[in-house]
């Protein structure tokens, strides 16, 4: 959860800008006079403090009083105020003491999930921010609150959250693009391949999002996009199905040039269909990324060039090509 991020989310779910929207005052009835006379005080105090404390008393000795809305009112109208002037820790101390006494005031929840995403408690704004989703849900507010669980280190939370998020935006390329990185790295490739297709297939019209400049936004689209075609390259290779893995990996490293493990299995796919120039040049170029798969990229170099009788001055032909196309 960044504030960068987070304000636009704000300013249409929670109206950081200030709730200028003030509670409707409600006369009630039935009260004796000195439980007026106790409201008149309430009213007349100036000390957003003790005018709190003189409520929650009175609500709490009195929790049915006919007095009640009166009451909630004026505590509305400290959380209202202190919001317009974004006096963020009296709204999360105060909002604490009232909601002990109206637990499911909306006015000063919506208002400590603003003043805790204001003050930078991940955990408050988790909390108080499922709390408001209750109440209008979005799928902008349950990113919000699937990052905050992501910062808090609680995957379980994140994720279920982020499921929220495609239940009512399922074209959400951040998310689909996170499921399909999950899902990879866990070796379920059935649901890694599930989500890559629905990357594709959303990427082309996907928008950048107001909180991303252009430039990450197209290095963000670009690595998703390879990993993308890497991942069903990668699972069609697995599957022996290599005229379809040659076609999605070489997708993949028009986006991403060093990945080594793209163009092994890229070299083992060309090989496979007999195509031993293509394969030799897959291989050299795993090879000098020197990366995991750089040792095995080479043994199957050299026993290309050794079963093709390949001469030394060709070798070398193919590792200056190789090298020139990583470049």
């Amino acid at each position: 959860m960044t504030s960068r991020n987070f304000s636009k989310v704000l300013l249409t779910i929670l109206f950081v800008a200030g709730l200028v929207v003030a509670p409707n005052v409600v006369l009630a009835q039935e009260y004796t006079e000195e439980d007026y006379k106790v409201f008149q005080d309430v009213q007349a105090e100036k000390d957003d403090a003790k005018k709190v404390d003189m409520i929650v008393k009175f609500l709490t000795e009195k929790p049915k009083n006919q007095l009640r809305p009166n009451m909630i009112n004026e505590c509305q109208k400290v959380i209202v105020d202190l919001s317009n002037a974004e006096k963020w820790n009296q709204i999360i101390a105060l909002g604490d003491k009232i909601l002990d006494v109206a637990p499911n005031d909306d006015i000063v929840v919506r208002a400590m999930t603003v003043a805790y995403a204001k003050t930078n408690n991940t955990k408050g704004f988790a909390t108080f921010g499922e709390r408001v989703y209750a109440s209008k849900p979005s799928p902008e507010f349950a990113m919000e609150i699937s990052r905050a669980y992501q910062k808090l280190g609680n995957d379980a939370k994140a994720i279920q959250w982020k499921e929220k998020v495609l239940a009512s935006d399922p074209d959400n390329i951040e998310i689909l693009a996170e499921a399909m990185k999950r899902y990879a790295a866990a070796q379920n490739m059935a649901q890694a391949v599930k989500y890559a297709r629905n990357c594709l297939k959303v990427l082309p019209t996907a928008k950048k999002p107001d909180s991303m400049d252009a430039a990450t936004w197209k290095a963000t689209t670009e690595q998703t996009y390879a990993i993308a075609y890497g991942v069903i390259g990668q699972d069609a290779f697995q599957k022996n199905q290599f005229g379809v893995a040659i076609t999605n990996l070489e997708n993949s490293v028009k986006y991403h040039k060093r990945n080594d493990g793209a163009y092994y299995a890229l070299g083992m796919s060309y090989w496979q269909a007999r195509k031993l120039d293509a394969a030799m040049l897959n291989f050299a170029k795993a090879y000098l990324i020197k990366g995991p798969n750089s040792a095995s990229a080479k043994t199957q170099l050299n026993k290309i060039f050794q079963s093709s009788r390949v001469t030394p001055a060709a070798q070398q032909r193919v590792m200056d090509r190789a090298q020139q196309d990583l470049k």
